[in-house]
């Protein structure tokens, strides 16, 4: 069994989550209490790196562990087989799994980023300014 693997994905899950809450203190200058910011001109970039840096670290280590979280049924036995079914079925092969659910995480946070690209352009930044701040991997 790899049962470890959940355990491994879940504290490094909650370690990028405890770096974007960091982040996202120092880009408010406080604390994000209320769970929301406000975006201006002066921090939009910034604001749009901090976002799409978590979400290519949750992706990449999501795509990573991806093979490795199906468990194998412990033994021949009817219960063995329909609980490692059902155990698989929730944590990846089901719509709403949670493998599917951070995939939908990660979407909504690249959708994000898209959002501030956008805003960053109505600030009056351009492409390659935009790029450059999120390290030449995005284009907006």
């Amino acid at each position: 069994m790899k049962m470890d693997i959940g355990a491994s994905l879940s504290g490094t899950v909650n370690a990028i989550a405890g770096a974007a809450i960091e982040a996202a203190r120092t880009l408010m200058g406080g604390s994000p209490a209320s769970g929301q910011f406000v975006v201006n001109h002066d921090n939009v970039l910034a604001a749009a790196k901090i976002i799409h840096t978590q979400a290519e670290s949750l992706y990449e280590l999501v795509r990573e562990a991806r093979f490795n979280l199906p468990i194998d049924q412990p033994g021949d036995d009817i219960v063995s087989t329909k609980v490692a079914e059902a155990w698989n079925d929730l944590l990846i092969y089901n719509d709403d799994s949670y493998a599917t659910r951070i995939d939908e995480y990660v979407m909504g946070l690249k959708n994000l980023v898209q959002q501030l690209t956008d805003s960053a352009k109505a600030y009056g930044y351009n492409e390659e300014e935009i790029a450059a701040a999120l390290g030449g991997g995005q284009s907006a």
